[in-house]
């Protein structure tokens, strides 16, 4: 992988969110009635959908899909034999989101290789590290030019749980090991501001559109800068051609 880039795409984009179909990983597992899927949109990007549930397990519901286990061959990949994204090099995780509810998602990401599985088929539980974020008309994210809303999500807010409670003995997230991602619908929102304001308007139908899942770097201020001193710029630019128009008309 060049790490020169600032940003490598890891679904979206070149890189179709499917084939091979992601893994699904609902509360009917336990007894629940929620229920998630992936599908493919045109010019490869993705819904993630479905209907949560929040009263069959006591408020305890959860819908959620994975990439596959066995992420595509990618240069310099592998590390000691395992095949993994390796983001070491970039500063975070970027969600461009197309259309979605404005319900709180949780994103997740696994370092963890998780082969074995249980007597009955299913994987064995591991470590999640998950953020929160939101996308619709009070969201996170800041919308570019081509409607696409960009969700920041630096590896400092990720927090590693078991079984959907904090670990904090989990050590660090291993950037260079990145397994699996992952996307999940549940009612119990953990982040206290999202808390107030969401608990109990989780439930019923959701629905997510996404343009692509990136690792990226975070611009530096000088970078910030001088990206808005030329948006600027051009804004100046654009007026002064149209004054020139109307002076000469």
């Amino acid at each position: 992988m060049n790490t020169s880039l600032s940003s490598f795409n890891l679904f979206g984009a070149s890189k179709p969110f499917i084939p091979p179909a992601w893994s699904t990983s609902d509360d009917r597992v336990r007894g629940g009635a929620s229920q998630s899927y992936l599908i493919a949109l045109p010019d490869n990007r993705a819904r993630f959908y479905g209907h949560l549930d929040a009263s069959t397990l006591g408020g305890a519901g959860f819908a959620s899909q994975f990439s596959p286990l066995n992420v595509p061959a990618l240069d310099d990949q592998s590390k000691e034999g395992k095949q993994c994204w390796n983001l070491a090099a970039y500063d975070g995780i970027e969600i461009g989101v197309e259309k979605s509810d404005d319900k709180v998602y949780t994103f997740i990401l696994r370092d963890e290789e998780q082969v074995e599985k249980r007597e009955d088929g299913r994987e064995k539980a591991g470590i999640n590290w998950e953020v929160e974020f939101r996308a619709g008309k009070s969201g996170d994210g800041e919308v570019d030019e081509e409607k696409e809303m960009k969700i920041w999500l630096p590896w400092s807010e990720f927090k590693a749980t078991f079984r959907g409670k904090e670990k904090k003995d989990a050590g660090k997230l291993k950037t260079g090991e990145i397994s699996r991602v992952g996307l999940m619908m549940r009612r119990q929102v953990l982040l206290p501001d999202y808390f107030q304001n969401y608990f109990g308007k989780q439930e019923g139908d959701f629905n997510l559109e996404l343009r692509g899942i990136r690792a990226r770097k975070r611009a530096s201020d000088q970078e910030q800068a001088s990206n808005v001193a030329e948006a600027q710029k051009s804004i100046f630019d654009a007026r002064g051609e149209q004054n020139q128009q109307s002076s000469s008309l």
